[in-house]
């Protein structure tokens, strides 16, 4: 019988904080303990529903900041020291660091003292969250520190081909591809309820819009808002799931066909999804974005940019609609024409249930597991053809021009 793995996962945002990253990694959690295996976080210490110690999972918390005017962001600050003292007690076979601030950059250098070996994912796409707070000039600068820290790790897994051509071309090395799973049985169209969409204030003839995630800059939600704003067909509605930072001032500039549910998960979320209609998700700024496949699997096609993120999730005509030019009018435009055509919404509705039903996280979490067995044996971890090297130009004007081959 193999030996169980004991793994250390390092990172700075974990449930309850609701965000694709922290779902990302309870279930990665999950599927760890299903095989067997147990997992240590190393967290910040959350003040309402913190995780639990059980069996095959331990938990250490450490004092964080919230950032000013976001506090959902904190930011653990700790000694290498105390990181390599309590990695140490622990004896992992593997270290995997999720995130990069300066809990992740503890223990990357606690974990290169003690010679364990290193695991690391890629969620955010930093370069673009610069500009959206307006901090572009120094996007050199934090490129240059993500490629020394994960260029320190045996493996770096992001969520798209996208993001994985991009990180080679930052000169990145040892990048793979770990995607993203739903759970099909929690998000289902048969949970629609039209009750509820009368709770809601939608009549039924309405058409329902949804974005889900975070009211923040980084998800070009001003556009949106604009976009909907030129919609001159009465029927439509939209609605925003999630909180932040904006909903404040998003609510204040938005009329009264606009929504603001704040953060909901489990079933209250998958009732949600399934009363609305089309996801509306303009983000610029996603490695992956959880909630299109969440919505997928409720029935619902997808309406986003041509941007990495959506354009490996949505398949163009089939799943959903990718808008080429960036503008509240284009986006406007793919609005109104699912406005304009019911057929389109139920025909590609269906599409996308069957494609999330198709993303198995038994699967897609295996990918990880399979990375740290071969870093725990010392041996160089394996890679598939398409993750050895950047694709050329041609290829990927290939692969666009064909189109996702799972759609």
């Amino acid at each position: 019988m193999k030996k169980p793995l004991k793994i250390a996962l390092v990172t700075e945002t974990y449930l309850p904080q609701i965000n694709g990253v922290s779902k990302t990694l309870d279930r990665l959690v999950t599927h760890l303990q299903s095989q067997g295996d147990s997992v240590h976080l190393l967290i910040p210490r959350y003040r309402d529903n913190p995780p639990q110690a059980k069996p095959g999972l331990e938990v250490t918390a450490f004092g964080a900041l919230s950032l000013p005017n976001y506090p959902e962001i904190l930011l653990p600050f700790t000694r290498p020291g105390r990181v390599r003292r309590i990695l140490r007690d622990i004896a992992p076979d593997v270290i995997h660091i999720a995130t990069e601030g300066p809990l992740g950059w503890a223990a990357l250098l606690a974990a290169r003292k003690l010679g364990v070996p290193m695991i690391s994912s890629y969620h955010t796409n930093f370069s673009q969250y610069m500009v959206s707070y307006r901090l572009g000039f120094i996007e050199t600068s934090v490129w240059r520190y993500l490629r020394w820290f994960h260029n320190q790790t045996a493996r770096t897994f992001c969520p798209t081909p996208s993001i994985r051509d991009i990180l080679h071309t930052e000169g990145f090395e040892r990048v793979g591809t770990w995607g993203r799973g739903v759970d099909c049985e929690r998000f289902d169209p048969v949970k629609r309820d039209a009750r509820q969409r009368r709770e809601l204030g939608f009549a039924p003839e309405d058409v329902v819009f949804v974005y889900c995630g975070r009211l923040a800059a980084e998800k070009n939600l001003p556009m949106l808002m604009n976009a909907f704003r030129d919609l001159a067909d009465p029927r439509a509605r939209l609605m925003l799931i999630g909180d932040g930072p904006l909903r404040t001032k998003l609510a204040a500039e938005a009329d009264q066909r606009v929504v603001f549910t704040g953060y909901q998960q489990g079933e209250e979320l998958a009732r949600l999804y399934a009363a609305a209609d089309i996801m509306a998700f303009p983000s610029l700024t996603e490695t992956f974005g959880n909630v299109m496949l969440e919505a997928m699997a409720s029935g619902l096609p997808v309406i986003g940019f041509k941007v990495p993120g959506p354009q490996d999730i949505v398949c163009h005509g089939t799943t959903g609609h990718l808008v080429t030019e960036i503008s509240a009018p284009a986006f406007t435009r793919a609005m109104a024409r699912f406005l304009a055509d019911g057929e389109a919404i139920r025909r590609t509705g269906a599409n996308a249930r069957a494609f999330a039903q198709r993303q198995n996280w038994h699967q897609i979490n295996e990918v990880v597991r399979q990375a740290y067995l071969q870093a725990r044996a010392g041996a160089q971890i394996s890679t598939t053809a398409q993750d050895r090297a950047p694709q050329s130009s041609a290829s990927l004007k290939a692969r666009d021009s064909q189109g996702d081959p799972s759609c």
